[in-house]
């Protein structure tokens, strides 16, 4: 037996060889996995404190503030305003209410706009309204032929529980001594409620008063 046979016996096969290896690429691939996934475990922030973080906490409703925008708003709080009564010729008569410092033409738009048969000319549009005004639109119906004036009104009556004496004596038939006489009886018994009371005053008898009846208001 020679040496060259020695060797040949006891050398490893090329098989083994390649099985021995493929062990060691293998142990060397996981060792590889593992120590990847370690390191990515290592590295990596802990996902539970960012879910906790992320997470809004929810508050109850707050019974002590409104939302905004609601009646109760202090901001929301209408301010001071005027009720009128447009009539005449507008397109829908009525009472409205106005933010104070309106004008007769806000009122008049408030009313549906002016009738076709108004006549605007004869009043003062840009005029102030007052709280408790009545405003009165002209139309053809109610001008005078010929003329620019409107037809009389309930504001030009006289108020006999107000008037002083000699606003009342520019009352046909009444002069400075019945003027008086007026005054002291509502000073006496209160302001008149009906013009047919004007009857008690000394020296108002039926005749006068059914003169005065058209042209004055209690």
């Amino acid at each position: 037996m020679g040496r060259h046979d020695f060797f040949s016996k006891y050398a490893p096969r090329p098989g083994r060889v390649r099985f021995a290896i493929s062990r060691v690429a293998v142990l060397a691939l996981v060792l590889i996995v593992l120590g990847w996934i370690g390191i990515s475990i290592l590295l990596a922030p802990p996902p539970a404190s960012e879910q906790l973080a992320a997470i809004p906490l929810e508050s109850g409703p707050s019974s002590t503030s409104a939302p905004a925008g609601s009646p109760s708003s202090p901001g929301h709080r209408p301010g001071p305003q005027v009720t009128v009564h447009v009539v005449g010729a507008v397109k829908k008569p009525g009472v409205y209410d106005l933010p104070e410092g309106s004008r007769i033409t806000d009122a008049v738009k408030k009313a549906g706009g002016l009738a076709k048969d108004a006549h605007p000319e004869l009043v003062n549009l840009a005029a102030k309204l007052v709280d408790g005004q009545q405003v009165i639109l002209p139309g053809s119906s109610s001008a005078a032929t010929g003329q620019n004036a409107p037809a009389p009104t309930e504001k030009a009556k006289i108020s006999i529980s107000t008037a002083d004496a000699q606003t009342l004596q520019e009352l046909p038939g009444i002069g400075p001594a019945l003027a008086e006489r007026i005054i002291d009886f509502r000073t006496e018994n209160g302001p008149f409620t009906s013009v047919a009371e004007l009857d008690a005053v000394s020296g108002i008898g039926p005749a006068m008063l059914e003169k005065l009846a058209e042209l004055v208001v209690p």
